[in-house]
């Protein structure tokens, strides 16, 4: 997947920080449900282009990874809810439904957890990459 973000700060020329504008979201497919709009965050400038504050530039976000980040941040917790559900039926029997319910919201917590700190030791490899500046 490609995208466009505008330059926002250089810290070194191979790691940038850039944010989606409202121009460049006008033009991408996911706008509507853009969970970035008016963020910043890190590319990687592999190529070390000559950058500079305020350039347009397309982002290369690897659709299998893209895919992947999204699966474990809302699959692993979804998934977690039903563990600690039944976890709690096989281990505590005798206590109420609520209960029940409640440890498999921890699993849910449990699985927010665990997605955050795979997004934070994979983060390099999930880092979208800067291929080119729009003129």
């Amino acid at each position: 997947m490609y995208e466009v973000a505008q330059v926002v700060n250089i810290k070194n020329n191979s790691h940038i920080t850039v944010a989606c504008n409202t121009s460049a979201c006008e033009s991408c497919h996911a706008g509507a449900l853009c969970s970035t709009k008016g963020k910043t965050f890190t590319a990687k400038n592999s190529s070390e282009k000559p950058l500079k504050k305020g350039d347009m530039v397309e982002l290369y976000l690897p659709p299998g990874k893209t895919i992947f980040a999204g699966f474990i941040t809302l699959m692993v917790p979804l998934i977690l809810f039903p563990i600690g559900y039944y976890l709690a039926m096989a281990f505590l029997p005798t206590s109420s439904e609520l209960i029940h319910i409640l440890i498999g919201v921890g699993g849910i917590a449990v699985g927010f957890f665990l997605s955050g700190m795979f997004s934070k030791i994979q983060s390099s490899q999930y880092t979208p990459e800067i291929t080119r500046i729009i003129e």
